[in-house]
């Protein structure tokens, strides 16, 4: 497995608050196989869900924080091609 460490387009410097998942389907269901997961504040909760979902992923939002991970950061588990 490939993880790939990036960020969002945007540079805050809130507190994170959020994960926000993404999941490819698999056997038919929607939350299937988790690819991704962006870390984001409240004002940035939507278009890390946007962003997920343009990629033909389903946003999951579940609660983060406490840690020292920046608003935007990206951890991907996609396989990447030539992988």
């Amino acid at each position: 497995m490939t993880i790939t460490f990036a960020t969002m387009s945007h540079h805050c410097t809130a507190t994170v608050t959020s994960a926000v998942e993404a999941y490819s389907p698999v056997d038919g269901r929607a939350h299937g196989s988790l690819d991704a997961a962006a870390y984001v504040c409240p004002s940035h909760l939507q278009p890390a869900r946007a962003m997920w979902e343009e990629q033909g992923l389903t946003p999951y939002t579940a609660k983060a924080g406490g840690g020292t991970t920046p608003c935007g950061s990206i951890t991907d588990f996609r396989e990447t091609v030539g992988s």
